[in-house]
């Protein structure tokens, strides 16, 4: 990571501004305008990419996305830790399901992860193509902006949502980040989405939780019990994890 002043210096100096594009759903994402080095940040609010945070928190050492639980059992076979969750509920062959307060509760000191859950592992595989990837939640909010903020690149924030449709959690989330990016002063929006994303957010950020409840992804988990989970994830900058695509797994560099 650079120093404060190195990167106030290489802020400075940067030729030009830098964009922000919002998909609000994975099927739109192949449609965005984007298309010159840019990294893809994937949020899934509720639960994955909070998890993946947590997960990091608790000393995993690398995070490998899974999207099929057929690909799953092949890693769990061959000795790996394995979390996934199919509707909101744990798999049955797995060690973790996709919970961020049971990922807390643990020492996983080193230890490799496979993980596949219903949206947020799906979304990451569409995001693979464009090889820069990087991971956002309400957890690590500030963290992921500022190593955002350093890379000098276009950013296209890829909501994950649920089973292909809108959600509205996630769109609270890429509202927040599009704040704080724009905000450095180095980043201008160029879509109603990410306008639309970014209102949403102003709207609603000083009674987020109240917010949050109306989203149905919300209420099921709720309806599962999960309320331990629901009251992780809208706690803002909780984590200091900065979880980034290398080719093959998510590492977290703010270890390094």
């Amino acid at each position: 990571m650079r120093s404060g002043i190195e990167l106030r210096y290489a802020l400075f100096f940067k030729p030009s501004m830098k964009t922000i594009e919002v998909c609000l759903l994975p099927a739109l994402f192949r449609f965005k305008s984007t298309s010159k080095d840019y990294i893809v940040v994937v949020i899934d609010v509720l639960r994955a990419t909070t998890a993946f945070c947590a997960a990091f928190d608790s000393g995993v050492k690398s995070i490998i996305p899974v999207s099929g639980l057929d690909e799953l059992l092949e890693y769990k076979n061959k000795g790996f830790i394995t979390a996934a969750e199919r509707d909101g509920k744990k798999v049955d062959f797995v060690d973790f399901g996709n919970s961020p307060s049971i990922f807390l509760q643990s020492d996983l000191q080193g230890e490799k992860l496979a993980y596949s859950t219903t949206n947020g592992t799906q979304a990451i595989e569409l995001a693979k193509g464009c090889g820069n990837i990087a991971i956002a939640s309400f957890a690590n909010l500030k963290v992921i902006s500022d190593w955002l903020v350093t890379q000098d690149l276009n950013i296209v924030i890829l909501c994950s949502g649920w089973k292909n449709t809108f959600s509205l959690e996630d769109t609270l989330c890429a509202g927040a980040l599009t704040e704080l990016l724009e905000l450095s002063g180095h980043f201008n929006k160029i879509c109603d989405s990410s306008t639309a994303s970014l209102s949403l957010w102003q709207l609603s950020k000083n009674n987020l939780i109240e917010t949050a409840q109306l989203a149905s992804h919300y209420k099921r988990l709720a309806t599962l019990g999960l309320h331990a989970d629901l009251k992780f994830c809208f706690q803002i900058n909780s984590s200091q994890a900065v979880p980034i695509w290398d080719g093959s797994a998510f590492e977290d560099v703010s270890k390094f």
